[in-house]
């Protein structure tokens, strides 16, 4: 997917900027703000962030953005500000591919947006399009294309919407809307044709394990099978069939204990899978949570710093996407 083009969401100012934003393209700074009205100087700020973001000075907008939103004074930010900064500092995190990260600053611009009473204008739906063409980039890029495809199609909607209204603006996000809907398709096409790929050679190795009396070729059949059943509950997980997926990522599990070897990270691959699918079943998250609390002493006993750094960010954020779900649920 093409990366968000955040200006398009940018919100309507109550002051008129014209001339700082003169002043900034010809200097690249922040205009001096000395004597004038607080409210003023909010609106250079947020066009000078803007400016930040487009010039793709990362870390200046970054900090810019951080100091505006984590400011003593933060509450009193005017909601469709706030909820534009969070979406642009989203936009950065998911540039430096920090997803979890980018999360939560999704969960805090929906919650802005969640605030706003009344109808609901075209600045705060090129927010909301924004958020969900994020989010599903996001879930794209995690391989999670079912919940990236039902994110995706409602960032189509609104922006088919908005651009009606407003084709200079939203002409070109729409465009990349439908692009990205063409790619997300061709991964779920890819998944299914993975799919078929692993659940042949599964079939193929329970006959196997059925019909060879050799301790060991039935032990190397045995190791093959928890393998494709691993594989077959990612690929399901990633599809959104979640019930199947814990199906499959119970089966290698008990196919795995039955090799009678010493816990390795092979386990922990297992178990983590089964928590990610536990934790997508309103529920199962008790049970997922629990799970990973338990794996976290074996993964650190293994040094196995990918899985520790995995089950943290699982338990850190567990109840994120959910928010977002009921966040939007109670937006639309």
């Amino acid at each position: 997917m093409k990366p968000l083009l955040v200006s398009t969401a940018f919100p309507s100012l109550r002051n008129d900027t014209t001339i700082a934003i003169a002043q900034i393209e010809a200097t690249a700074t922040m205009p001096a703000t000395d004597g004038l009205p607080a409210d003023l100087v909010l609106d250079m700020t947020m066009t000078y962030v803007r400016f930040l973001v487009d010039d793709q000075r990362n870390t200046a907008a970054m900090q810019a953005i951080e100091y505006l939103v984590y400011a003593d004074d933060a509450a009193t930010l005017p909601p469709l500000y706030a909820a534009w900064l969070w979406l642009a500092r989203m936009s950065l995190i998911i540039n430096n591919k920090q997803h979890a990260s980018a999360l939560s600053s999704a969960e805090n611009a929906l919650t802005q947006l969640a605030g706003i009473p009344g109808k609901k204008n075209e600045d705060f739906l090129a927010i909301l399009a924004a958020i969900l063409y994020n989010l599903a980039d996001i879930h794209h890029n995690t391989a999670e294309n079912s919940r990236a495809a039902k994110e995706l199609t409602k960032a189509q909607q609104l922006y088919q919407r908005l651009n009606h209204r407003n084709p200079e603006r939203f002409a070109a996000m729409l465009i990349y809307a439908v692009e990205a809907s063409t790619d997300i398709i061709k991964s779920r096409n890819a998944q299914l044709n993975v799919l078929e790929h692993y659940q042949h050679e599964t079939l193929l190795y329970r006959q196997q394990l059925e019909q060879t009396a050799d301790q060991e070729q039935a032990r190397q059949a045995l190791t093959a099978l928890v393998d494709s059943l691993y594989n077959e509950g990612n690929i399901m997980l990633q599809m959104g069939n979640t019930r199947n997926a814990v199906k499959y990522f119970s089966k290698a599990i008990r196919y795995q204990k039955k090799l009678n070897l010493p816990l390795s990270e092979k386990d922990l691959s297992l178990s983590i899978g089964l928590a990610k699918a536990l934790m997508r079943l309103v529920n199962r998250r008790a049970a997922a949570e629990q799970l990973l609390n338990s794996l976290l002493p074996l993964a650190r006993r293994l040094e196995a710093h990918n899985h520790i750094i995995e089950i943290e960010n699982l338990l850190l954020g567990k109840n994120r996407n959910n928010n977002i779900m009921n966040l939007l649920k109670g937006i639309f």
